[in-house]
């Protein structure tokens, strides 16, 4: 399947008011990874200074450099194809939903690339990669003075802990949308997001097929 076969196969989802399975992996797999950072990154703030505590920053760092790539993934994809009109844009609730989306478009890189300042101004040299495959190098900061080392390390240390505090408090907001939409309103934004059949449009690539196809036509 080439890509113009894969966005006229998302689309036809998209016409049964549907998110593609595409779409559906990235949003799902970006919110497990969002919400172990989330957890993990608590837990670490707790531990003592020492090789444990800097291991695992190692492995938050390297987390969130991979969520920053799937967030351009992601990116590059709603470029190419938005989504199903299951809300008005102009009503709040799609306001509010498109603010929502904006601001974890906006984490999924500033909380990454705050981390890697704070990194780049650690003493030592452990590496970063992105998945643990792919080199990702540090920032050249051991060629600053240690004082704006450190301003560079404090600033965004707080810029970190804003983001991550607002994405936190989102992100239960977000899951409280979607089911009020679910329970109250009775629509399809929770159902889009979690039926992944096929679209029901013959001829359109990855419907199902088409019931009257193996029939043989009538005789004369």
């Amino acid at each position: 399947m080439n890509l113009v076969q894969a966005i006229e196969w998302a689309e036809g989802h998209h016409r049964r008011g549907l998110y593609s399975p595409i779409g559906v992996g990235f949003h799902w797999v970006m919110a497990a990874l969002m919400i172990f950072q989330l957890g993990f990154g608590w837990y670490l703030s707790w531990l003592p200074a020492g090789g444990d505590k800097l291991l695992g920053y190692q492995t938050h760092a390297e987390v969130g450099l991979t969520l920053m790539v799937l967030g351009s993934l992601r990116f590059l994809w709603r470029s190419q194809i938005g989504g199903p009109d299951n809300v008005d844009e102009n009503s709040f609730s799609g306001r509010a939903s498109h603010a929502l989306q904006v601001w974890f478009y906006f984490s999924f890189f500033a909380l990454p690339l705050s981390g890697w300042v704070m990194w780049s101004t650690l003493p030592g040299d452990l590496p970063l990669s992105i998945a643990g495959v792919i080199p990702f190098p540090n920032l050249p900061f051991d060629q600053l003075s240690e004082q704006l080392q450190f301003t560079l390390m404090q600033g965004a240390a707080t810029v970190h802990v804003w983001i991550v505090w607002i994405t936190a408090l989102a992100i239960p907001g977000h899951a409280g949308a979607a089911v009020l939409h679910y329970v109250v309103k009775r629509d399809r934004v929770l159902p889009s997001m979690l039926d992944l059949n096929g679209p029901d449009q013959p001829g359109v690539v990855g419907s199902a097929p088409d019931a009257d196809s193996g029939r043989q036509p009538p005789r004369a």
